[in-house]
């Protein structure tokens, strides 16, 4: 089930937030994976994207990252990955122990540039979405 980008979502360091429905066998499933589709990011850039969940409250919960390479400091324009997968399985498993009532939640994509978050990444991300394998 996949996410669109929540509009007017909070500008925390260039981060994007989506709302995802916590699929049905989630509890069972071998692993589970954040797929991001169609994420735009500058071919200069070497980001780490960090994803979490974003409680009510203001608390995050740390569920996993990924590192994506810039081409070189010199290249020009924008490079569109197809589909970046984070495995997210322990971590959300964890959180759904602890957050047993909940059908959804709230995710918060951070990109950073080492130990700093990248406050002004000119970035997009078409959807998000959670991918079980029971294998």
């Amino acid at each position: 089930m996949a996410g669109s980008p929540l509009v007017g979502a909070e500008d925390r360091a260039s981060s994007k937030e989506f709302v995802l429905e916590l699929p049905e066998g989630l509890e069972a499933a071998r692993s589970v994976a954040l797929v991001l589709s169609n994420v735009r990011l500058p071919r200069k850039a070497a980001v780490v994207l960090r994803a979490r969940v974003a409680e009510s409250g203001g608390a995050e919960v740390p569920l996993g990252s990924i590192g994506v390479l810039a081409e070189s400091k010199d290249a020009e324009g924008t490079a569109v990955h197809a589909a970046l997968r984070i495995d997210v399985t322990r971590a959300l498993k964890r959180w759904r122990q602890d957050h047993p009532g909940h059908s959804a939640m709230k995710i918060r994509l951070v990109p950073y540039a080492g130990r700093e978050p990248l406050a002004n990444l000119e970035w997009a991300i078409e959807s998000a979405g959670l991918t079980l394998e029971n294998r």
